[in-house]
């Protein structure tokens, strides 16, 4: 979410929830393809070996890094880890003031955010040992015309080099000041400095749900797993090989499940914002929440005084696990970690896997908007570590 318009992600967000209702899904968890095992694309019988689960609990986390100046000064959206090659990507609305050589004028936050135009930065991590732990430099960046809004980000080695999953073809919602992508792509990260355009033919394009919109995805790096959240007849989450998606063949889902509706005490923490998911085996994680003092109607109804739902130090923040094989919510938990920023926005999960050594031994990595004002805007990242044996 931009400082702009701080409502959009929490107004499409609550409509999927509400769509999920209509379609006769209960209020605190999500139903399978099938009841027992369950049945595919393809009919086939869907189901993701036993996984280590990522305890979500605890008012707190650690600080992988706490309040990194970033390219542009804009909220981050989402963020992923290349695991192998140690590099991190966040990814950005591009915000006002920039003109690139084709453009006639300096173009405008709010016409940047309308068309889906993202700045995506490359972080390189230190080395994980005590000294190094935490550490990042921005090496490079990027930026792309036309993709969406970045609620998701795939990250996938390849070498020495990584490439990316987003959003494209943003379709502009005039009425709330921004857009989504239709559909997914993949391209190799370039930091040449001149903007990939949706329209160039580098990039891999795919409609993994035929009829699906606003795509985003995210990658399992455990599993080496696409994860594509979409939205047709609610919003909805299919699980494909890696390898599989890259070669186009979306007809054998490994999973798939309806977004499960969180519940949250309402009246303390209102209806948070969906801000971002993460895959690792067999459980999805979600992240809710909102700024620090952001407000909105009470129960729904505009005719009474706003409340704040997102109180300074406290926050709504929300981690929840879902079961991939079932669709139903594990634990919703109240997350306080980075209550100490002066302003914290929750935006986006990744996993890392912090010694390539260890691949069995991973984190989930929260991001958080951080920096005291817009234009001006820093990125924190906590993590959790906790890990449940199957």
């Amino acid at each position: 979410m931009n400082d702009s318009q701080l409502g959009r992600r929490g107004f499409l967000s609550l409509g999927g929830v509400a769509a999920l209702s209509v379609a006769g899904i209960g209020a605190t968890a999500g139903t399978a393809s099938a009841t027992g095992p369950r049945a595919g694309a393809t009919g086939a019988t869907l189901a993701l070996p036993p996984s280590k689960l990522i305890r979500v609990e605890g008012n707190t986390g650690p600080a992988y890094f706490r309040e990194k100046a970033v390219q542009r000064g804009t909220v981050i959206q989402s963020l992923g880890f290349d695991n192998v090659n140690r590099r991190l990507y966040f990814a950005q609305l591009i915000g006002g003031g920039l003109q690139f050589p084709d453009e006639l004028e300096t173009v405008t936050a709010a016409t940047r955010d309308l068309h889906g135009d993202l700045a995506i930065t490359e972080w390189t991590l230190g080395p994980d040992t005590p000294e190094g732990a935490g550490s990042a430099s921005l090496t490079g960046s990027m930026y792309l015309r036309g993709f969406g809004h970045g609620v998701g980000i795939g990250v996938e080695p390849s070498g020495s080099g990584t490439y990316l999953w987003t959003e494209v073809d943003a379709v502009q919602d005039t009425q709330e000041g921004t857009s989504r992508g239709r559909r997914l792509c993949r391209f190799k990260f370039s930091s040449s400095g001149k903007p990939l355009d949706a329209t160039s033919a580098s990039l891999q394009k795919f409609t993994p749900v035929p009829g699906s919109v606003n795509n985003t995805a995210g990658v399992d790096p455990l599993n080496n797993r696409l994860v594509v959240r979409y939205s047709l007849n609610g919003t909805r989450y299919r699980i494909f090989d890696l390898a599989a998606a890259r070669a186009g063949d979306f007809g054998s889902p490994l999973a798939e499940i309806a977004e499960p509706a969180v519940q949250i005490d309402r009246d303390l923490y209102g209806k948070p914002s969906f801000q971002g998911y993460a895959v690792a085996g067999q459980y999805l994680y979600m992240l809710h929440g909102n700024s620090y003092g952001y407000t909105q109607d009470h129960d729904g109804d505009p005719s009474t005084p706003k409340i704040v739902i997102s109180p300074p130090g406290v926050g709504n923040t929300h981690l929840t696990s879902v079961d991939l094989n079932t669709g139903q919510i594990i634990t919703t938990f109240h997350s306080k970690a980075g209550h100490t920023l002066p302003f914290r926005e929750p935006e986006g999960l990744a996993v890392q896997i912090p010694k390539a050594s260890e691949p069995g031994v991973f984190r989930l990595c929260m991001g958080f908007a951080s920096g005291d004002t817009p234009g001006g805007r820093t990125a924190s990242v906590y993590y959790k570590d906790s890990l449940i044996q199957p």
